[in-house]
């Protein structure tokens, strides 16, 4: 299968709630290839909105031309369905790999996660500093800085993905009041209540990425942890990280944009400065060492599919299970195609079954059988059973502490907090400690809001 005439489909990578993205060729003139990824949007996504969103994905990330930024090379439509062409990463995302990692005792040095911050760090003042054709600054926050949404191949680079949510001036899209965007454990407090964001904002949540990477979880943990450090307590930070980058990892994270890095720029340069004291050699041969020692070698298949298969149904909660993209198959996620087999664990052993205890059976005399009519057994259908669809609702903010969350009447629980509601338009309440009711507001969930990027509605 061929899209433009010019991209061949070779295998499916992953799939999720909005898009799919294959491992494709690209053709050109006198026999010339190269090996890309397609993602595009799967044919019932027809909301206007997230085809804007997705070509504005396209068009911001088409200006951003760095080493350690995924790479856009082309947009197109094949049959009414929008398609990016991407830059394909022979790796995994920085969170797959450290959990591998873990799993095999070969965890992520500290050294090697202060270089991976610090690509990251320079990649993001890149964009930060980025302008458009007149040279008018284009204020581009990327919002979902996240490990995730870092991808490391196997020839030792970094490459941060997806700016499908990222602000930037001159989107078609603009985010919809009231809802933030995000990953919450990664989220600085002026983005989960819908305050001004700049670079800053983007240095908090690489600062949470620093350390989940040492940790295996963000310096954010969790919703009490945001509802401190609303309340002027800043976060509390793993003990056993070495001082000098514990105090890096702190300054990057105070809930007052003041006082944390000015830019990127200036964290990345800190990271890097302190990976050379813990990474002796060169950084990159290092890390690609690490990513092939963790990384089953599965090689991706080159050889070409049949058509398109029906579409599977996509699962509810799948940004964690998706191996070959980073974020990639979010409602607008740029990511990179990578290798999308993983190690399949082996069927268990048969277990022996028990020894078969026969017992003689007497034999009883033969009772005389009614006569019964020989008529068809007409077995009753039963109905079909609907399945409810579920999608994630979240709720919070400074404004909504410790309010009673109600949905359609019914109580949920008390804010911050997540709530897994069915599909529809539902009416949603908070009545605040104060006495004083929010909404009601009607608010409409997807299966698209998920665990990773659900719904918010934040004051």
């Amino acid at each position: 299968m061929r899209l433009a005439g010019r991209y061949e489909l070779i295998e499916r990578l992953a799939e999720g709630g909005m898009a799919e993205v294959w491992l494709a060729t690209s053709h050109g003139d006198a026999g010339f290839t190269r090996r890309v990824a397609i993602k595009q949007l799967f044919p019932r996504q027809h909301d206007a909105m997230f085809e804007r969103m997705f070509l504005d994905e396209a068009r911001l990330t088409s200006r951003l031309h760095h080493q350690a930024i995924v790479s856009i090379l082309d947009f197109g439509v094949e049959r009414g369905r929008p398609f990016q062409v991407l830059e394909f990463i022979d790796g995994y995302d920085a969170w797959r790999l450290w959990k591998w990692g873990l799993a095999q005792d070969k965890r992520l040095s500290l050294g090697l996660a202060l270089h991976i911050c610090a690509q990251v760090g320079h990649a993001l003042h890149f964009a930060h500093c980025a302008v458009d054709d007149a040279g008018a600054p284009l204020n581009i926050v990327h919002r979902d800085v996240s490990p995730q949404n870092v991808l490391l191949s196997r020839a030792g680079d970094v490459k941060l993905s997806d700016f499908g949510i990222a602000f930037a001036e001159g989107r078609l899209e603009k985010t919809v009041g009231g809802i933030a965007r995000g990953k919450p454990a990664y989220m600085a407090p002026e983005q989960a209540v819908r305050g001004a964001m700049d670079g800053r904002t983007d240095v908090f949540a690489l600062g949470c990425v620093l350390h989940a990477l040492l940790t295996g979880e963000s310096a954010l943990r969790d919703e009490n942890s945001l509802v401190d450090l609303l309340a002027g307590v800043e976060l509390s930070l793993e003990p056993t990280i070495p001082d000098d980058v514990r105090e890096v990892i702190a300054r990057a994270v105070r809930r007052d944009k003041a006082a944390r890095f000015e830019t990127a720029e200036e964290l990345a340069l800190t990271c890097a400065t302190l990976a050379t004291k813990y990474l002796p050699g060169d950084a990159r041969t290092a890390l690609s060492a690490w990513v092939r020692s963790v990384t089953p070698e599965l090689p991706v298949k080159l050889a070409a599919t049949p058509q398109l298969v029906a579409q599977k149904k996509p699962t509810r909660v799948w940004p964690f299970v998706a191996l070959a993209v980073v974020a990639a198959l979010t409602v607008t996620g740029v990511g990179a195609a990578m290798r999308t087999e993983e190690a399949v664990a082996p069927m268990p052993e048969p277990v022996a079954s028990p020894p078969v205890v026969t017992k003689k059976v007497e034999p009883i005399a033969e009772v005389a059988k009614p006569v019964v009519e020989d008529k068809p057994v007409v077995k009753a259908k039963p109905a079909p059973v609907a399945q409810k669809k579920f999608g994630v609702l979240a709720v919070g903010g400074e404004r909504l502490l410790r309010g009673e969350v109600k949905l359609d009447g019914r109580v949920l629980g008390v804010a911050p907090a997540r709530f897994d509601v069915e599909v529809g338009t539902h009416q949603l309440e908070v009545l605040l400690p104060s006495g004083e009711k929010v909404g009601p507001r009607a608010v409409t969930v997807g299966t698209q809001h998920t665990a990773l990027a659900p719904l918010y509605l934040l004051e």
